[in-house]
């Protein structure tokens, strides 16, 4: 941790003090409920709501009584606007081919699809589920969705079939909608036989709707569908109205046992997504560059809701990041004048490996911020990203590019799934003090987050977004009257926060949520195998990573083999150790003896 404080040239101008922030946060956590009311404001509402919130936590209801339309807040607002003429997403595949659309075309792309929906049976509050790349029909897929009213599950694609199948199961959708392959490092990852696995898998009847990219074969089910045919559909839905407690969308959190499924309220969500989006500066004219997809919470509100309700420009990237070399991002953050560039801790420590002159032959000086997420963010590497690339070619105030002394702030948000929207970290358009480098910021106006004495970060406040269908896990964190976000924390130099991982079970790999629970479980299919015990140990680069023992006989490549397509690669274990009888009781004796090595 670093007692510096920073103020970036760029933001010199515009900085609050730390007197002056602490008024505004104080003011918003004395009465959370009417700050939040007057945020909610600025949406659009059919019927106003009538009571800010009812019942208490973890079963509160936000703005009860109100309805909205949600598509009318995320995209149709903007027509008749001189946002409705510009570029809504840029999209470039691995191979460097480009396609734009503007929110008018986005718009007319997802009403077809909205109606090829409506004319296979879908209406309000029937789930879709897509297991596809960031494309901008799968973006078009989930604002038809929305449209009618239906929540949807993106599902992150490197999930593997058996992780797929549960999110099938759970949510019984309607309509599946998926790509049937995307590259990565110039190889063709098809989803097609995965899809298929799934589905028979889970015993769930459903539809599917196939974007052809890479025209690999369609899957062999009885009712699959092109993507053509919904795009050359003539009739467009009319968006719906929800209430402001009906679900949004939803996504499987990795919790202790296994991955589970939570769904979020459209009005509560809304104006929470919103908000913070404005905070970090989303608006007309930004081109915002996220690499998380929306699999993830913060994919779901920073690539999909947020950008979209405040007008901003998406890049969507659908490749590897070090594909042909690993200036690929930065190339990106050139060619397409982003100005605010959000990417995980992981992502930033691989770059920071990698020789710099790679990234400073570029010229991105539009970019006026870099947000950085999903797990903690080292001092030393805060610095190589703020002298690396957060100095720009032209002198600013007194950054100077010859010495590499920065100029652009890197911020360090925390977010979590349950949150729904970042909870700490320095916003650029509204609350930003210096910079504590190696710190998650103060704490975001609206949550009224503490540090308890034995390290918890907890949340004392109902939030807008917060879950309407939730497992009992979630409901058990409650318990003691605020929420235990399960994330260890300490306070920093002038009471910033610093989340320093996990406290519980939960492994964090690379940014990635992940469930030991649901690893174990599927280790356990393996014939031979009685028991296994899954804990992740700290890792240099991964931040976590997974040790694995397994009670009984199998094979080591055997394990991982399993691991890779039941639940994911990014949970290829770091040691498999097999043995006759496992002498740890629980996962947290496992991970004490694995952080005490």
């Amino acid at each position: 941790m670093s007692s510096q404080r920073i103020v970036p040239p760029v933001a010199r101008f515009k900085v609050m003090t730390l007197a002056e922030y602490k008024k505004v946060y104080q003011e918003s956590i004395r009465d959370p409920v009417d700050f939040w009311a007057r945020q909610s404001k600025k949406l659009l509402w059919e019927k106003p709501w009538t009571s800010a919130i009812t019942g208490e936590p973890p079963r509160s209801r936000w703005f009860e009584g109100g309805r909205l339309d949600p598509y009318q807040n995320v995209m149709g607002k903007h027509r008749d606007t001189p946002v409705w003429s510009r570029v809504a997403t840029i999209y470039e595949s691995e191979d460097g081919d480009v396609e734009i659309l503007t929110y008018w075309r986005l718009d007319d792309m997802a009403g077809r699809i909205a109606g090829w929906l409506e004319s296979q049976g879908v209406s309000k509050g029937d789930w879709t589920l897509l297991y596809a790349p960031p494309t901008p029909e799968a973006i078009a897929f989930m604002l038809a969705s929305l449209r009618l009213g239906a929540p949807f599950e993106p599902v992150f694609t490197g999930f593997g079939w058996y992780e797929l199948a549960k999110r099938l199961r759970n949510r019984s959708p309607k309509v599946v909608f998926v790509v049937d392959g995307y590259k990565r490092r110039g190889k063709e990852i098809s989803l097609v036989e995965t899809t298929e696995k799934a589905i028979e898998a889970s015993g769930v009847e459903t539809k599917i709707l196939v974007s052809n990219r890479l025209g690999l074969r369609l899957p062999r089910l009885h009712e699959t569908y092109p993507l053509d045919d919904a795009l050359h559909e003539n009739h467009t839905a009319d968006s719906r109205v929800v209430d402001s407690s009906d679900p949004i969308f939803g996504l499987h959190p990795g919790y202790e046992d296994d991955f589970k499924p939570v769904s979020f309220p459209a009005g509560g969500y809304l104006t929470q997504a919103y908000a913070t989006s404005y905070w970090l500066g989303l608006k007309p004219l930004e081109v915002l560059f996220n690499t998380v997809w929306p699999g993830w919470i913060t994919g779901v509100t920073y690539l999909l809701f947020g950008p979209l309700m405040t007008g901003t420009t998406i890049v969507l990237y659908d490749g590897a990041p070090d594909w042909r070399s690993w200036d690929r991002w930065i190339t990106i953050l050139e060619r397409y004048a982003v100005t605010i560039f959000l990417t995980t801790s992981g992502a930033v420590r691989a770059l920071s490996k990698q020789n710099p002159e790679t990234y400073r032959k570029h010229n991105y000086d539009t970019l006026k911020a870099i947000l950085v997420t999903a797990e903690p963010l080292d001092t030393d590497t805060w610095s190589w990203a703020y002298r690396q690339l957060g100095t720009l070619n032209r002198p600013i105030i007194d950054s100077d590019p010859t010495v590499l002394s920065g100029a652009i702030p890197v911020v360090n948000l925390y977010i979590q799934s349950e949150i729904a929207t970042f909870a700490t970290g320095n916003l650029p358009s509204y609350t930003f003090p210096h910079i504590v480098p190696g710190t998650n910021g103060p704490p975001i106006p609206g949550f009224h987050l503490d540090i308890l004495s034995d390290g918890r970060l907890v949340v004392k406040n109902p939030w807008p977004a917060m879950p309407v269908e939730a497992p009992e896990e979630y409901y058990e964190k409650w318990s003691e009257g605020f929420y235990n976000t399960g994330d260890l924390a300490t306070y920093a130099t002038d009471g910033y926060i610093q989340v320093l991982g996990r406290r519980d079970t939960v492994m964090k790999i690379n940014g990635y949520r992940i469930s030991p629970g649901a690893i174990e479980k599927a280790i356990e299919t393996l014939p031979g195998v009685k028991r296994a015990l899954v804990a992740g140990k700290p890792d240099t680069q991964k931040f976590e990573a997974p040790v694995v023992i397994v009670e009984g006989r199998a094979g080591t490549e055997q394990v991982r083999k399993l691991i890779r397509e039941y639940i994911t690669p990014i949970a290829d274990p770091a040691e498999i150790n097999f043995t006759d009888k496992i002498q740890y009781a629980t996962r947290h004796e496992l991970k004490n003896m694995l952080r005490n090595l």
